[in-house]
C-alpha cells in the first residue's frame, strides 16, 4: 500500500472507531480480514495511526474548536499528519484509495496549525482526560496527577501469563524465544512475562498449546493475593472474558470448585475456549440476572474466596483502550458507582466466617476504590480490612512494594495498568 492509501485506511478506520459501537481493536481486526492485501508494514503503520490519533483526540479536537473546522477523522488525520511534518500535497491527492485533496476551510488552517501549541490548553486538553473527570483525578492522585496521566496515554507492553498447571511452565520464556518472541520476567508477578512487541497470539503454539494468556501483570496479582490455593469453593462473580477466572484456577490447581459469574452470558460462554487451551475443569460457568439473584443465596456463609472485579470507569486501561476514555460519562460513572456499592452489599453474605472478599477496580478514583470500602465497612462490622503488606506475604517471598491498606498499581511507577485491590477478611 502507498502511503496515501494507509492514510485513507486510518481515516475509514477512525470512522467507525468515532461511532462508538465497538473497541478500536476489533474495528481494525475486521478492517484487516476484509484486506488480506494488507501487508504487515501496511497495518503497523495504519494501526500507529490510528493509535495515535486517539491518544490525542483531545489535542486535536481542541485546536479544530480554535479553528472553527469539524472535528472529524478526516480533519484530525490531516492535522497530525501537519504536525509530523508529512508531505500533505503528496498525500490528500485524491487519487485511487487515497484522500480528496484539500479545500476550502482545509487549505486556511494548513498555516494556522503550523505555529500553533498547547501550553495555553487546560490540562484535561494536553493530558487527554474527560473533562467532567477533572476534581475526580486530581483529588484522587494528587501529586502524582500529571505523572499518572502521562503514563495512562503511553502505549502499553504486552503481559502474558504462564499456566502454572501446563508441563512447559518453567519452560515458558525459552520455548517463547524459539518462536521468534523475546520476553522479560514482570516485576512483582512471578508468572508474569513482558514482551515490548506487539504479536499475534493467535499463531503462537505456546498460546494455542494453553502454556501462555494475555494478562496485565496488575491483573495477575489481584488472582494471586486472592490466596486462591487449597480453598475448596472459589467465586469469581463479575468473571467477564475471564483472566482472573483463568489465574484462579490455576492457583487452585485444578481442584476444588470455582463458580465465575456475569450477567452477560455471552460474555462468559466465551470463556469455553479459553478454559480449554489452559486444561481447566474446575470452572462452573454460571450467568446471573443481577447481583441480587435469588440462586446466589445458597452460597450464603459457603465461599472460601470471593472475588468482586467490580465493574468500573476502566481509567486504569487507558493505555491499553485510549479510545475509551472518551466513552465516558457523569451518567455512566455515576451508574458504576451504583453497581459497585450493590454488589458489595449482595456478595458480601456469601463469604464464611474467615473467609476472604477480595474487592478490585482497574480504576484510579477514590470513589471507586477507598471510598466504596469505607462505605461498606460502615454498614458491614463483621468484614476486616487485611492490610495488603499482610497479604503479600501471605503469598510471596519479596517485599510488598505497596504501603497502607490497600494495593494500588500506577502505570508510570509499576509499568502496569492502574489497579485497585482490598482484601478484607469476614470476621464472625
Amino acid at each position: 500500500m502507498k502511503p496515501a492509501a494507509r492514510l485513507q485506511s486510518a481515516i475509514e478506520i477512525l470512522t467507525s472507531v468515532f461511532e462508538g459501537k465497538r473497541p478500536a481493536d476489533a474495528v481494525i481486526g475486521d478492517y484487516f480480514k476484509a484486506r488480506r492485501y494488507a501487508g504487515s508494514k501496511d497495518r503497523r503503520s495504519i494501526n500507529e495511526t490510528v493509535y495515535g490519533i486517539l491518544r490525542k483526540r483531545a489535542k486535536l479536537s481542541w485546536l479544530a474548536d480554535r479553528f472553527e473546522i469539524s472535528k472529524s477523522p478526516r480533519i484530525l488525520v490531516l492535522m497530525d499528519c501537519i504536525f509530523k511534518e508529512m508531505d500533505i500535497d503528496q498525500l490528500f491527492t485524491g487519487d485511487q484509495y487515497a484522500p480528496a485533496p484539500l479545500k476550502g476551510k482545509e487549505l486556511e488552517i494548513l498555516p494556522l496549525l503550523a505555529e500553533c501549541d498547547f501550553s495555553d490548553a487546560p490540562d484535561d486538553v494536553r493530558l487527554e482526560y474527560p473533562a467532567f473527570l477533572d476534581h475526580d483525578l486530581k483529588d484522587s492522585l494528587g501529586d502524582n496527577f500529571e505523572n499518572i496521566l502521562i503514563a495512562l496515554n503511553e502505549e502499553a507492553p504486552l503481559d502474558l501469563r504462564i499456566n502454572a498447571l501446563h508441563d512447559d511452565a518453567a519452560r515458558a520464556k525459552d520455548l517463547l524465544a524459539t518462536q521468534n518472541i523475546e520476553t522479560e520476567q514482570g516485576t512483582f508477578s512471578p508468572l508474569c512475562l513482558r514482551s515490548a512487541k506487539k504479536v499475534k497470539l493467535g499463531g503462537i503454539q505456546a498460546y494455542k498449546d494453553g502454556l501462555v494468556d494475555v494478562q496485565d501483570e496488575g491483573s495477575q496479582l489481584i488472582a494471586l493475593l486472592s490466596q486462591a490455593k487449597d480453598c475448596e469453593l472459589v467465586m469469581d462473580f463479575c468473571a467477564g472474558a475471564g483472566g482472573k477466572t483463568l489465574a484462579l484456577a490455576a492457583e487452585m490447581e485444578n481442584k476444588g470448585h470455582l463458580y465465575a459469574l456475569d450477567i452477560s452470558s455471552t460474555r462468559l460462554y466465551k470463556m469455553k475456549r479459553r478454559l480449554e487451551r489452559a486444561k481447566i475443569d474446575n470452572v462452573i460457568l454460571n450467568p446471573i440476572r443481577s447481583e441480587a439473584d435469588p440462586w446466589l443465596k445458597q452460597f450464603e456463609l459457603r465461599v472460601d474466596r470471593l472475588l468482586i472485579d467490580a465493574p468500573c470507569s476502566g481509567i486504569g486501561a487507558w493505555r491499553r483502550n485510549p479510545e475509551s476514555r472518551w466513552k465516558l460519562s457523569e451518567e455512566l460513572l455515576d451508574d458504576m458507582l451504583g453497581r459497585q456499592e450493590r454488589i458489595l452489599q449482595n456478595a458480601a453474605p456469601l463469604v464464611k466466617p474467615g473467609g476472604l472478599m477480595i474487592y478490585a477496580t482497574c480504576s484510579l478514583l477514590k470513589r471507586e476504590n477507598e471510598d466504596q470500602i469505607e462505605k461498606f465497612l460502615k454498614k458491614n462490622d463483621n468484614f476486616a480490612i487485611i492490610e495488603i503488606k499482610d497479604s503479600w506475604s501471605d503469598r510471596f517471598n519479596t517485599d510488598c512494594p505497596f504501603d497502607g491498606n490497600f494495593m494500588t498499581m500506577r502505570p508510570d511507577i509499576h509499568k502496569s495498568d492502574g489497579f485497585f485491590c482490598a482484601v478484607l477478611e469476614r470476621t464472625n
